[in-house]
């Protein structure tokens, strides 16, 4: 009976340290450490971030040579430093970079090692009560229980510094590749202006057309009401299109340290290396970017940190999920290349038909064989032919460039 009392004491002084265990990790002085399930949480919310200050370096002066650094600060936007714009500049990152600094001065051993050994005592306290009683059996239960309890919650302090680091770093990289997409879709963009331009101008002349030979009586008020519409139609398509290239002009600048209303001179992209798409191998290539994966490398230090068999065993299925993840990504960005290759092709086989279609118009027109109409509507298809290619060249790098971010360790939903 003594026995008893006194495994019962002490199931009373274990609810109370796990209630105040509870409290613990739940307070804000451990909250850094709250459980995130992936690096891809969509639920993580970083702290604010700091207004940014294009003018302001975050990192020593040596990180760069004399000349790099003139190129960064300078008022050109360039595809080849968006990398160290983002690292430099992005205000996330900035914020991030910060926050780390405070974080890789905790240690969060003391709490998970004071959890673990409250889940012990407790589970130490479980094996001595009589089982042979229904309130032995109870009480027992109620202490595996709280020993479990405990143990999860030990676990759920499993983001150290590292994981924080690499999660930062997935989210620097993930940065970098939208800059890259939203740079080509800028220049993209522009070659859609210049073909609703030149829709335009055809639109505009088929329209007076359309009322001069309403004027001897060849059309009626309907043609030439359904002419005007299509030049109204154009330009309001003109108009969206600007607000989107404007769009993308104002994050770009944001997302670079610039201000939002900055005007900085937005050099061309480069050029896809079509060479390279003969060396692609995507089985090749696989363990490069398992090794490089931020999910892998994230979970699998969640592992070393995790404990209990419900969370290793959920982590590893993670581990397993991501490797699967990023082998299909290789194949189906692989494919990409592949489509934005052919497509292209067909771009430039198309170019070359307008290109002699136009040479045969201009000649007629030459002639007096060919109608200011007809030349306008030649000059249209051959001018969105063109830009048809400048913007396939564009998707293709893209693509090219969306395959090397996985190598690097993105991985992609499909």
């Amino acid at each position: 009976m003594k026995k008893q009392n006194a495994n019962i004491q002490g199931l009373r002084r274990l609810a109370v340290v796990l209630t105040a265990s509870a409290m613990a990790v739940s307070s804000p002085m451990t909250a850094f450490a709250a459980a995130k399930n992936s690096p891809n949480d969509q639920s993580y919310q970083p702290p604010e971030a700091p207004a940014p200050d294009y003018k302001k370096d975050i990192s020593p002066e040596f990180a760069y040579t004399q000349d790099k650094w003139a190129a960064l600060k300078d008022n050109v936007m360039e595809y080849g430093e968006l990398a160290d714009l983002i690292h430099e500049y992005n205000p996330t990152v900035r914020s991030n970079r910060y926050t780390y600094n405070d974080q890789k001065n905790q240690d969060l051993t003391d709490v998970y090692d004071e959890l673990m050994d409250d889940a012990r005592d407790a589970w130490d306290a479980a094996g001595e009560f009589d089982t042979d009683t229904y309130m032995g059996r109870l009480s027992s239960a109620q202490m595996d229980f709280s020993g479990n309890s405990l143990a999860k919650l030990a676990d759920n302090n499993y983001m150290d510094s590292e994981m924080y680091k690499i999660q930062y770093d997935q989210t620097e990289a993930n940065l970098v590749f939208q800059a890259q997409q939203l740079m080509v879709t800028y220049e993209q963009s522009g070659y859609t202006m210049k073909n609703l331009e030149a829709n335009r101008s055809l639109a505009q002349a088929n329209y007076e057309a359309v009322q001069a030979q309403q004027s001897v009586g060849m059309a009626t008020e309907v043609n030439v009401l359904t002419a005007q519409k299509s030049v109204q139609d154009i330009d309001t398509s003109i108009l969206s299109t600007q607000k989107s290239i404007d769009n993308v002009h104002r994050n770009l600048c944001l997302m670079l340290g610039w201000s939002a209303d900055a005007q900085p001179d937005i050099r061309p992209v480069p050029q896809a290396d079509l060479d390279r798409i003969a060396v692609l191998d995507p089985a090749a290539d696989k363990e490069e970017a398992l090794a490089n994966n931020y999910d892998i490398k994230y979970y699998q230090k969640k592992l070393e940190n995790v404990s209990t068999n419900e969370l290793r065993s959920a982590t590893q299925a993670s581990i397993d999920d991501a490797r699967n993840t990023v082998e299909n990504n290789l194949k189906v960005q692989y494919n990409a290349i592949l489509d934005a290759r052919d497509a292209l092709e067909a771009a430039n086989i198309k170019l070359q038909l307008e290109t002699v279609n136009m040479n045969t118009v201009n000649a007629k027109a030459a002639t007096g064989n060919a109608s200011q109409l007809e030349v306008i509507s030649q000059q249209t298809a051959f001018t969105t032919a063109r830009n048809a290619v400048e913007t396939s060249k564009l998707s293709l790098l893209l693509a090219m460039e969306k395959y090397d971010w996985i190598k690097k360790g993105l991985t992609f939903q499909s």
